[in-house]
């Protein structure tokens, strides 16, 4: 089976098919997935809330993720496998370039994911100047949210929109391969995907984003700190577990 790469993910903008991501945490469930034909899995640090029980993501540690990273790798053949970088992980460009890069070694990561604000552009062009490929993530940013009233929807008032396509084009001009606009809304995803060259995944922003990305235990119904509000909750009325994924592929293929 060929291995997708950052090419093939392009073209499906590029063609106006929309690109399916999931996340894994094990080698069994990435088998099940990658088998299932999915575009990206992403290793999320989600796995400090649905693996281990805690209230965010804000303990998870890099130690952690290459282990995750590692065993997910195990388990498959095709799909591109995106990393998150741990929060207190990336605060300078030195220590984003050398722990990016040993988690790429020790786990076999096709890139890495940060979390963005206004003030780390300049890590995302340190890592791309390196040849490290990165995947930005802006709107709600988990590893940033100290206080539950943070989580809300972002971009519903101009202000804030412009700022998040200004974001939107800064990272993209700092080097990042794909962006990531986590809960922002369906207009502010819309003029993203628009303006930018570089893939645009939504996670909870509406169905103009070049393509989608859930949390696995979402889809299985199983989330320990409950399902999110903008799931379709349509999906787990399929009683068989791949063909909840299956379904999911094709929906996110047919934006």
């Amino acid at each position: 089976m060929i291995k997708t790469s950052l090419k093939k993910i392009n073209s499906l903008k590029k063609n106006n098919k929309g690109i399916s991501s999931l996340t894994a945490y094990d080698a069994s469930f990435a088998k099940v997935i990658d088998d299932c034909g999915i575009d990206i899995i992403l290793v999320g640090d989600s796995l400090g809330e649905v693996i281990q029980g805690n209230k965010n993501t804000h303990s998870v540690t890099l130690d952690e993720i290459v282990y995750h990273t590692k065993i997910v790798s195990k388990g498959i053949t095709r799909a591109y496998l995106i990393s998150d970088m741990p929060r207190h992980t990336y605060q300078k460009p030195k220590q984003a370039i050398k722990n990016s890069k040993l988690l790429i070694k020790e786990s076999g990561a096709d890139m890495v994911k940060i979390e963005c604000n206004n003030k780390n552009f300049n890590i995302i062009k340190s890592l791309a100047e390196q040849k490290i490929s990165v995947c930005g993530h802006i709107g709600l940013t988990p590893q940033f949210i100290s206080r539950k009233n943070q989580f809300r929807k972002f971009g519903v008032k101009q202000a804030e929109h412009d700022m998040l396509v200004e974001q939107a084009v800064l990272i993209e001009k700092a080097g990042a391969k794909i962006l990531i606009v986590e809960c922002i809304s369906e207009k502010t995803a819309s003029e993203i995907s628009s303006r930018l060259k570089i893939p645009v995944i939504g996670i909870g922003s509406g169905k103009f984003c070049d393509g989608q990305i859930l949390v696995l235990y979402d889809l299985l119904g199983i989330s320990f700190n409950g399902i999110p509000k903008f799931f379709n909750k349509d999906y787990l009325k399929i009683n068989n577990f791949k063909d909840r994924i299956k379904k999911f592929i094709k929906d996110s293929r047919n934006k």
